[in-house]
C-alpha cells in the first residue's frame, strides 16, 4: 500500500511539474491563489455537481485545484460514487488522468477492462469512445489535467 501511496505521490508531483515546465514552454494559465503558495487538505475541498450521469443515475463530482474546466485549462478531483459508468462518449480535447482513491476503468468499449488502483494513470485520446467506471465500493477520486475545457459528448463524437 505504501508503495501504491508513493507512486501516487511522484505521478501527482510529476503532474505539476509537466503543468509548470509547460508554463515555460507558452502554455499560459493563471496560478492559483494569485500565485501564492497554498497547503489545502483534502476535507477543504468542496466538490460540485456537474450535471454529468453515469447509466445508474450517479453524478460527477469536480473541485478545480487549478484552472477552470469549463471554460479552459484545468487541473480538477472528480469524484465517482460504486457503481458509476459511464455511457459511451468522447471529449473534445486530450486530457490525463491519475487515481488517487479506489479502482477505476476507462478503456475502449471493443478493448477490455483494464483495472486501476491508485497511483495508476491513463491517457485519454480526445475524439476517441470511451468508457470510465469506479469499480470500488468506497467510491472513487481521479486527478484530471487537461489543457482545454472539460466537455462530454453523448453519443461520442470520433474523428
Amino acid at each position: 500500500m505504501k508503495i501504491k501511496f508513493a507512486a501516487a505521490i511522484a505521478l501527482a508531483a510529476l503532474t505539476f511539474t509537466s503543468v509548470s515546465n509547460a508554463a515555460d514552454s507558452g502554455f499560459a494559465y493563471p496560478p492559483a491563489q494569485g500565485g501564492k503558495s497554498v497547503s489545502i487538505p483534502s476535507s477543504a475541498l468542496k466538490f460540485q455537481h456537474t450535471g454529468l450521469k453515469g447509466e445508474d443515475g450517479s453524478e460527477i463530482l469536480v473541485v478545480d485545484g487549478y484552472g477552470d474546466q469549463k471554460n479552459r485549462e484545468h487541473g480538477t478531483f472528480m469524484k465517482f460514487s460504486y457503481g458509476f459508468k459511464s455511457p459511451v462518449h468522447s471529449h473534445t480535447y486530450d486530457y490525463y488522468g491519475v487515481v488517487i482513491k479506489g479502482e477505476m476503468a476507462n478503456y475502449n468499449p471493443e478493448k477490455p477492462l483494464v483495472k486501476m488502483g491508485p497511483g495508476s494513470y491513463w491517457y485519454q485520446r480526445g475524439l476517441e469512445a470511451h468508457i470510465t467506471e469506479c469499480l470500488s465500493k468506497d467510491g472513487c477520486e481521479a486527478w484530471v489535467v487537461q489543457s482545454q475545457k472539460f466537455d462530454a459528448q453523448i453519443p461520442p463524437k470520433t474523428e
